[in-house]
């Protein structure tokens, strides 16, 4: 397996830490991708009734789907996030082949909030927007995550400031 580089740190730079969305956002994808593997063997039965073969094949395909799925999922979890270091926030997105990154310095950062929105915030869950001071008005939005409110005074533009 290979391991990729998303950024390099500066030599002053220190790596403090990542900020993930909360898990229950991947659990549709990974209810799916459960069926998608319990299901050959749930109907075994049925599918030997369409014939050896097609069964086999359906079933074969839905198993390697599933785990396929699977996989994609965690390594969304893994790759995906905000990444913190002592000088700048740095956004991931991963895809298959290829990811995107966002930088945000903490000396540009104008103010940090917590956001919440619709039933999850009932239950705790919210967004950190971290929001630029600069011309573009450049935001970071990282969520869901639980209890945000917690998780904003672990911030580093906070000491910077």
């Amino acid at each position: 397996m290979t391991q990729r580089k998303f950024f390099t740190l500066e030599p002053t730079e220190e790596f403090l830490g990542v900020i993930r969305p909360s898990l229950w956002t991947l659990t549709p994808r990974v209810l799916a991708a459960l069926v998608l593997v319990v299901f050959p063997f749930a109907f075994w039965p049925s599918l030997l009734t369409i014939g050896i073969l097609f069964g086999g094949v359906l079933g074969a395909i839905s198993c390697i789907a599933g785990v396929l799925v699977l996989r994609d999922v965690r390594r969304h979890y893994l790759e995906n996030g905000v990444y913190l270091t002592s000088h700048r926030a740095i956004d991931v997105h991963a895809r298959r082949r290829s990811f995107r990154t966002t930088e945000l310095l903490w000396s540009n950062v104008e103010k940090v909030a917590a956001m919440y929105h619709g039933v999850s915030s009932i239950i705790g869950y919210g967004h950190v927007c971290i929001r630029g001071a600069d011309v573009d008005g450049f935001s970071l939005v990282v969520g869901p995550v639980w209890k945000p409110d917690v998780l904003i005074p672990a911030l580093p533009v906070l000491k910077v400031q």
